[in-house]
């Protein structure tokens, strides 16, 4: 008879980590469902999800006939959710390779356009691709800095070649005034 006891006693115990675990995986289920469109968020959900596994894990034993079961669709929330973030990541990564090729078009027009004499020509097309860098987004890490020293050294190199050109123009002024 204590035996018998012991036993439903241990099946109660194995029936409510049952229901520990099904909540768990419904609540991965929830979060893989929610929307993200930033890292910032993808990241927080990531935390979310290693506490949930880590408590599935430690929620412990259940009825011997649906562990199978309640494994297999635990694997299936967690694979849905890695499915997602992964897609998520791969999306990025490849609008940021747009970026990249978009930045160094403009960079080889700066690069073209470096030496330019006709001031009246050039700058407001200097002046428009420093505004469109502004409104590309973001470009792999490993090539952002590299990229942005060849833009800005193109564009400092016009600049600092029309504000000679024009401070020789003043210093005739300048002189002329003092005069």
């Amino acid at each position: 008879e204590k035996k018998q006891l012991y036993f439903k006693e241990i099946d109660k115990v194995y029936e409510k980590n049952l229901e520990k675990k099904q909540d768990i995986i419904s609540k991965i289920e929830a979060i893989a469902e929610e929307s993200t469109n930033s890292h910032g968020g993808w990241q927080k959900k990531i935390k979310e999800i290693e506490t949930l596994r880590e408590a599935f894990f430690n929620a412990g034993k259940v009825p011997i006939k649906v562990n199978e079961a309640t494994w297999a669709k635990f694997k299936d929330a967690v694979r849905n959710f890695n499915r997602k973030k992964n897609a998520f990541y791969k999306e990025l990564k490849k609008e940021q390779y747009q970026n990249l090729q978009k930045k160094r078009e403009l960079v080889k027009i700066a690069e073209d356009n470096k030496d330019s004499e006709d001031f009246e020509a050039t700058t407001p097309l200097m002046k428009k691709i420093q505004s469109d860098w502004k409104k590309i987004g973001h470009v792999p890490r490993k090539d952002s800095d590299k990229i942005w020293k060849q833009f800005k050294t193109a564009c400092n190199a016009y600049f600092d070649k029309l504000h000679s050109k024009r401070n020789e123009a003043n210093k005739e002024f300048i002189e002329a005034y003092n005069k």
